[in-house]
């Protein structure tokens, strides 16, 4: 019999470490990732036929306006943005603000219009139609339009909260 085979106590050696416990995943983490989880997939179902947008606004999808302003007798606001623009995010905190959301909501069928050009290197063709229609040549531009895609007002660029608010008076459903 060979050395090696006998057990540590008989050699006379140091008896072996016993090897570690594995750890398990702390109760606390394991709660949050699920949690986290089941936030995201209510979150995915909420809302149902609303877009990407920001703030508190009710976006609509943009195949749907005409319609849901007919419906309504309300124009439609077509806010036309993009993902890169600065000043498109200075909006953005505009429509996070309640008494925008609310008044826009009320007054308008609001439809997010997020240009893909730099990102994807094209629009879908109906994006292109409604950026050629209105003649947008910057990010943000608002349109205010009638159901049949008549436009009523534009306001190019984004010039604060008071050039906002009077856009919104001027062109809003009474």
């Amino acid at each position: 019999m060979d050395r090696t085979d006998l057990a540590p106590a008989a050699t006379g050696a140091a008896p072996l470490p016993r090897p570690a416990p594995q750890t398990r995943i702390p109760m606390l983490l394991l709660v949050a990732v699920a949690l986290a989880l089941a936030f995201r997939i209510a979150t995915a179902f909420l809302g149902p036929g609303r877009v990407e947008g920001a703030g508190r606004v009710a976006w609509q999808p943009r195949e749907r306006a005409g319609a849901l302003s007919r419906a309504g007798g309300k124009p439609i606001l077509y806010d036309f943005t993009a993902a890169w623009c600065g000043p498109c995010k200075m909006l953005d905190a505009d429509w996070d603000d309640p008494s925008v959301a609310d008044r826009v909501n009320a007054a308008f069928v609001p439809a997010r219009i997020v240009d893909r050009q730099r990102e994807d290197g094209k629009n879908p063709p109906d994006i292109d139609e409604l950026q050629r229609r209105f003649e947008i040549s910057g990010f943000p531009t608002l349109v205010a339009a009638d159901a049949d895609g008549k436009m009523i007002d534009k306001l190019e660029g984004y010039r604060g909260r008071k050039k906002l608010e009077e856009f919104l008076s001027r062109t809003g459903a009474k």
